[in-house]
Parts: structure tokens; sequence; C-alpha cells
């Protein structure tokens, strides 16, 4: 199939999932050739370790499929940038190997691309999917009242339309050649979505539309963190960023009013209080205790907060323990060795990857070195040579 024949290019980045890749290649192979789409799917292998590599190889000959494999393992987003800018469509999308689209709303929103050239990307909420046992709906990501268009260059109302309906730019239907000046590696500081959004409303007219194009992997049954909770957990810090960089495209022409500038920093605060709220939550859940303080007390700075399911202070006592653990399991192969002081009820709230390197157990052999985690300072002593006592309470003193 010539470049010129292809209306859209499905964008796959992939790292060692090969069961969910032959899942999506699957579907995607059938359901848009029932649909009678000219269409490739752009597989870039992300140096897999396991036998992706493999299976993208028994793909050859496949007229749709269009496959690259990198060299070095880059990560997410620079993975999905470089599969994005190696479609041949006149339309591109990206999605996660563990993802599917809806084909029907794919096409429709293509052909609204197609009799309208002045609208060069069409964004969506994705609909979020409970995996474990089945495929279940949960629910759109975000909401959207109707079909929203916001103007190229329209900064403003791009974002009131973010504050308004705390939408994230993630799923896209884009045409190619808006997609050349606005996707490749991100920059630091800001989310990707926001910048690559950004980029491409300085070129294009944006359509928001509220009915979801894509099923995306929430609850996954692979216990490896899904990208979308690690952002919301880890990199909520960008979305400040992407959203300060959108605000300084809106005013690149003009000088705001204190007004002005004070009515955004409203809004970008009760932003970021939400989803750092739900960054905490995530954290509190996964036990990720010393994160979980943290963010806490910077959201503490300000507002009062209630926690659903904890306390300021139960989050104190955890993050000392989880450090102490931490510390304790990295210092030996065997077991870390608990003080009966330390209830399995407060134990049991830490994560399960630190719970399975604990024991009560004394050792009774002479194998070691041995790490001893103790609210009493004569819990296992007389240490043997190399052994080392992890004193929670110390650790409990330093959160404060």
């Amino acid at each position: 199939m010539s470049n010129s024949e292809i209306l859209l290019s499905i964008c796959v980045p992939t790292y060692n999932r090969q069961f969910l890749l032959e899942r999506n290649v699957s579907f995607h192979l059938e359901r848009f050739r029932e649909l009678q789409v000219p269409f490739e799917i752009v597989l870039v292998d992300d140096c897999s370790t396991d036998n992706t590599a493999a299976y993208i190889q028994s793909l050859e000959g496949i007229p749709e499929i269009n496959a690259y494999r990198r060299v070095k393992n880059s990560g997410f987003v620079s993975n999905y940038a470089f599969a994005m800018r190696r479609a041949r469509g006149r339309y591109a999308v990206f999605l996660g190997d563990d993802d599917l689209l809806i084909p029907e709303k794919v096409k429709e929103y293509v052909e609204i691309m197609e009799r309208d050239p002045g609208i060069g990307m069409v964004q969506a909420p994705w609909m979020l999917v409970d995996a474990r046992g089945g495929q279940r709906d949960v629910g759109p990501f975000y909401r959207v009242p109707g079909p929203t268009r916001i103007s190229q260059g329209d900064y403003s109302a791009f974002l009131n339309f973010i504050f308004a309906n705390h939408a994230f730019p993630e799923f896209l239907i884009v045409r190619r050649d808006v997609l050349a000046k606005s996707i490749s590696s991100a920059t630091p500081f800001i989310f990707w979505a926001y910048l690559y959004t950004g980029r491409a409303l300085d070129k294009t007219d944006i359509l928001f539309m509220p009915e979801p194009f894509a099923r995306v992997t929430a609850v996954s049954d692979d216990p490896r963190m899904q990208q979308g909770n690690n952002e919301c957990m880890f990199q909520w810090d960008t979305y400040r960023g992407g959203l300060e960089y959108l605000a300084s495209l809106m005013w690149r022409d003009k000088t705001p009013s204190s007004f002005e500038r004070e009515e955004f920093m409203r809004k970008l605060m009760e932003f970021m209080i939400n989803r750092q709220g739900v960054a905490l939550r995530l954290h509190i859940e996964t036990g990720n205790w010393p994160e979980a303080y943290i963010l806490y007390h910077r959201m503490s700075a300000y507002a009062n907060l209630p926690i659903s399911g904890s306390s300021p202070d139960t989050i104190k006592k955890l993050a000392g323990l989880f450090v102490a653990t931490k510390e304790a399991e990295a210092y030996s192969l065997q077991p870390v060795i608990v003080d009966p002081m330390l209830t399995d009820e407060i134990v049991n709230l830490l994560p399960a990857s630190l719970k399975g390197r604990l024991t009560r157990q004394i050792p009774a052999s002479e194998s070691g070195p041995h790490a001893w985690l103790r609210m009493d300072p004569n819990f296992g002593e007389p240490m043997k040579r190399g052994d080392a006592g992890f004193d929670v309470s110390t650790y409990l003193d330093q959160f404060i």
C-alpha cells in the first residue's frame, strides 16, 4: 500500500507486553478491514526483552503492519513520539499496547476532519476499562458537555476549557502535517499532552468531541503500573508546567493585567489541588507512604485537607516505617527480621513488595548478614558480625 493510499495510521508504542500487543494487533486488523478504511498499524518496540521482537517479526508480510525496533529503551513519551512520527497516513492516532480503539468512532471523527480541513486535530475523553475478569467499562476519564471547537491560536479558550472540564488532551486524531509540527520527544517540566496540543493549536483548529473513540485500561490484570496511573501519581507537577506554558502562549502578544494573572492563578490552584488529591489517594491506596507524606504537606500549604481512609498521623508513622523497612531490605539478601512490637496491623499497611521481604522467624543458622527491624533497641542483640539494626523510632522522628 503506497503512502498516498493510507488514510489512517494507528501508532502503537510497546514494551515487554507481547500478550497484550497480540490482542491489539489482531483486533485492529480485523475491525478496520471490515470498515474498509485504508490503514496501517505502526508498531515501535522500545527494546523489549520478552518475545515482543519475535512476535513482530512474525507479522512480516502483512501489508498493514509497519514495524520498528529501537536499539535503546527510551521510555513511554519518547517512544510515543517516535511512533507518531513514523505515520504515513493522512491522519494518525496514538494507542497504548493494552488499549483498543472504538473503530466506528474513529472513522466518524476522521470523516469530520476530511469534510472540514480547518480542523487539524480531534480530541475526546477515553473510556476507562477495568480489565480484571473481563473488559468492563467504568466511564470516561473526563466529560465534555458537547462538541467544542477551539479556534487556532485561542489559548484563552483552551485554558478555560481545561479548567472547566478538567480535560486532559491525551487521545487525539491528528492530521499528519499538523503532527509533524507538534509532536517530538518531550521537554522537561511539562506534561507532554499539553505541550503537543499547545503546539498543534498554533497551527490549526482543534475539535473536542464528547464521545470516546478509545477504550483504555485503567485497572489491569498486568501487575506493572499503568502509564496513566504513573502520570497521575508521580508526574502531576508537570500538569502545572503545562498550564503555565499554555498561559504564556495566551499572553505572548500582550501584558496581562494583575486581575488576569490573579484569576489564572486561582483557577490553576483549584485545578492542581484536585489533581494532587487524586495523586494522594492513589499513593495511600498503593502504600507509598513517604510520597503521601510529602504530597499531603505540599497540599496543606494551600488548604486544610480531610483525608479519606487515613490521617496525617497515620501517614507520618507509616512513612517512617516504610523508609526503615526499605533501608533494611536493601542491606541483606536474607528476609528482614521484624520486632514483635511492630504488629501485623501496621506491617500489613506496607506495600506487598516490602511485606514479602519480612519475617518474624529468628534465624537459627549462621547465614547472614541479617537486618533487624526493631522498635525495641535491644531486639536482635547481641548482633552477629555483619548484622545491622534499623531502629524504627529514629526513622519516625524524621517525619515531623
